[in-house]
């Protein structure tokens, strides 16, 4: 059993959901496919949370020295922070889009979320 504990934030699973419902529109198999390949890479780095590189694309990623995983074919990025013995999913989104954008926002809504939780 891992020492670390893998932390999805509600908005995090929010983002998930939409995600599976959009491409479960088209189809059910590849929808669960994505789910599938989310919940194992959750798995894989809660027992191995140092096991994705460091995302170097942005300053302020090396910088909180988050991690990005790649799922469902190089199709989606997760991007997240081991803090203590913590991994928290700050992000999942497509791999084309400028995930810079996301990743911020919902930083500021976790370390919100965790203000409010103490």
């Amino acid at each position: 059993m891992s020492e670390y504990t893998a932390k999805i934030p509600d908005f995090i699973k929010q983002d998930a959901a939409v995600i599976y419902a959009n491409i479960w529109e088209y189809s059910q198999r590849a929808a669960d496919s994505f789910e599938s390949d989310f919940r194992k890479k959750v798995a894989q780095i809660e027992k191995y949370p140092f096991s994705c590189a460091v995302d170097t694309v942005y300053p302020s990623l090396v910088e909180k020295q988050i991690r990005k995983a790649i799922i469902y074919d190089g199709r989606y990025l997760l991007l997240y922070m081991v803090r203590d013995k913590d991994v928290v999913v700050l992000m999942v989104e497509r791999a084309e889009r400028d995930y810079i954008t996301a990743f911020e926002a919902n930083l500021k809504l976790y370390e919100d979320e965790k203000q409010r939780d103490g």
